[in-house]
């Protein structure tokens, strides 16, 4: 009889251990339960275990971004523009050459809008394929101050100084596209974006995220 209990209780410590193996190498047969942060939980016979789906975690944290500034830039700069006075008292318009020196700022970053982006994941990690770096708002233009070159004069100044911005306001638009050619443009924005992005990732997670990086169309 005791030899008959302890060849039952083998039997079934062997089937724990075959069941053990196989739900460990292989896992649970039910599916993973995924939660809407990109989390899934799979429960097997043994073990329970929690894999992240980085892709939809990725995505989610980039669509609250609509645009993502990464730099701005500060540039003076000085060029001699001509510009028409008037000159109310006179009853006519003057015409002036002024030498204007101003002060232009460049905010840069990524557009993230809905179908701007897209997010994929592969043995090295995450790749985030979206459009290069570009303006992400109007350069602000600041008059620093003016010489008048040729005739004419200042009679309205705040009038014509304003007048004098809104000149200099396209011409500093027009410098953006090379500015945005800069060798420094590309890693630095990539840099702020993913120092941005990791501890996001790694904090919904709760582990180390997988390292980033980006692709352009």
């Amino acid at each position: 009889m005791k030899s008959s209990t302890k060849l039952v209780s083998a039997l079934l410590l062997g089937s724990a251990g075959v069941a053990y193996y196989y739900y460990s190498a292989h896992g649970s047969s039910a599916p993973p339960t995924m939660s809407p942060d990109g989390s899934a939980t799979e429960t097997g016979l043994i073990v329970t275990k929690k894999t992240i789906d980085w892709e939809t975690v990725l995505k989610s944290t980039l669509s609250e971004q609509a645009k993502f500034t990464t730099l701005t830039l500060a540039l003076d700069s000085m060029r001699d523009q001509d510009i028409e006075l008037s000159v109310p008292i006179l009853g006519k318009v003057s015409q002036a050459r002024v030498r204007v020196k101003y002060h232009a700022e460049y905010s840069i970053g990524y557009v993230l809008e809905p179908g701007s982006f897209a997010v994929a994941q592969d043995a090295q990690g995450l790749v985030i394929t979206l459009h290069r770096p570009e303006l992400v708002a109007t350069p602000a233009v600041t008059l620093k101050s003016y010489d008048v070159l040729d005739s004419g004069y200042l009679i309205d100044e705040k009038a014509d100084l304003l007048k004098l911005q809104q000149l200099i306001q396209p011409i500093a638009v027009a410098k953006a596209p090379a500015i945005l050619r800069r060798a420094d443009i590309i890693p630095r924005s990539e840099k702020k974006l993913r120092d941005f992005l990791t501890p996001i990732l790694a904090a919904k997670a709760g582990e180390a995220a997988p390292q980033i990086r980006f692709v352009y169309r």
